[in-house]
């Protein structure tokens, strides 16, 4: 078969150099396959280096469905759910420095976000996520968690905040969970933003933090979470949400949690002792 095609591009060949029209005709066609291939080249280039759309922006006030305001919940483990997914949950850029991290005090919890660039930005895939979830905020939350893990609550709660852009979507924005019991001193997760709580004392006061990867502060699990939806609030904004609890418990040292506490509520006066939302009821129905 091989050799049929090479005698035949041979045949070809031949008649293209005997005849002034067949010269003519084959620059063409090569010269048709170039910029066939150059386009083609192109437009493979342009995908790769197109920046990854952002996610939509948060809204400054969404009130979610009566259905999802379940959170907070207690996570009875006897009662979980398994479920198989073909793939883990995988993290993308979240080892990579962002050029800028801000940390803010709203008056009821303290926001971490980033600056970087689009196609730079964070995001989560894999698992039971149709599509790209990217970073959009960080929340801490203290003194007594919104979620229990078999009716123990603890000292802190991170609340990570992802959104995708992804049209129909399951559901447009998801929350990780992290929770923190307290534990004697030692170097935890927390030292790089617990060092600069001093700056954001006041509320509506806002300070940049040195880079630092997400790395090193958000444990990237690809498996053993807890998963149910629920709703994310941040003092400011409510909004439906699909959660994944990560089953790990991290820590906190009594005066890092002091410093977190000696932070004001929007008069300016009154300490912020407790911002988690109240635990409603016990969810029993969720997947591991």
């Amino acid at each position: 078969m091989l050799n049929a095609l090479l005698n035949g591009f041979g045949c070809i060949m031949r008649y293209a150099y005997a005849s002034k029209w067949g010269i003519i005709m084959f620059s063409v066609f090569m010269a048709l396959v170039l910029v066939l291939h150059l386009k083609s080249t192109f437009i493979i280039l342009s995908q790769l280096c197109e920046p990854s759309p952002p996610p939509p922006p948060l809204p400054a006030q969404q009130t979610a469905s009566s259905k999802a305001a379940l959170s907070a919940i207690n996570i009875q483990i006897s009662d979980v759910q398994l479920r198989a997914h073909q793939q883990q949950l995988s993290w993308h850029y979240y080892d990579e420095l962002p050029p800028a991290i801000l940390l803010e005090n709203n008056g009821s919890v303290v926001i971490m976000r980033i600056s970087c660039a689009p196609r730079s930005l964070p995001y989560l895939s894999g698992g039971e996520l149709a599509g790209r979830y990217y970073f959009v905020e960080a929340a801490f939350k203290w003194c007594r968690s919104e979620h229990a893990i078999d009716s123990c609550n603890y000292a802190l709660e991170l609340q990570v905040l992802h959104a995708t852009n992804r049209r129909n979507a399951p559901f447009e924005y998801l929350t990780l969970c992290y929770l923190f019991s307290l534990a004697p001193m030692k170097p935890t997760p927390l030292d790089q933003v617990v060092a600069n709580l001093p700056a954001i004392k006041q509320p509506g006061s806002v300070t940049e933090l040195p880079p630092f990867d997400l790395n090193s502060l958000l444990y990237p699990f690809t498996s053993d979470y807890y998963s149910y939806s629920g709703s994310y609030a941040n003092g400011n904004t409510i909004l439906s949400t699909q959660w994944f609890i990560c089953s790990r418990i991290f820590t906190i040292n009594s005066e890092q949690l002091a410093q977190f506490c000696s932070l004001r509520v929007a008069n300016g006066q009154t300490k912020i002792v407790k911002n988690a939302q109240q635990q409603k009821i016990q969810f029993n129905h969720l997947a591991y």
